[in-house]
């Protein structure tokens, strides 16, 4: 049985008065999204407050990153905040 989010943050990080987010980058290939994905699964048991997706210089990521936040709402119960940037975009 899992405990509590706020009992496993107790834990892990004291009196729970820190909390942490993850940042993660959009995949550039199959293999990397394994990897993305095998990592997410393997934090989302921490409740992060929030996990961020990078957002590459000049938009460069943008199709990847929307995808990965995409999929992150659909299949996880973690809260996703995708990088923006406003230069040239």
């Amino acid at each position: 049985m899992t405990p509590p989010a706020n009992e496993r943050k107790s834990r892990l990080l004291g009196a729970g008065e820190i909390d942490v987010s993850f940042e993660f980058f959009p995949p550039k290939s199959e293999k990397m999204e394994e990897t993305l994905w095998a990592a997410v699964n393997r934090l989302a048991p921490l409740a992060p407050e929030f996990v961020s997706v990078t957002y590459g210089a000049g938009g460069s990521t943008r199709e990847r990153t929307h995808a990965t936040v995409a999929r992150i709402v659909k299949e996880t119960a973690l809260r996703p905040a995708a990088h923006l940037t406003c230069v040239d975009a």
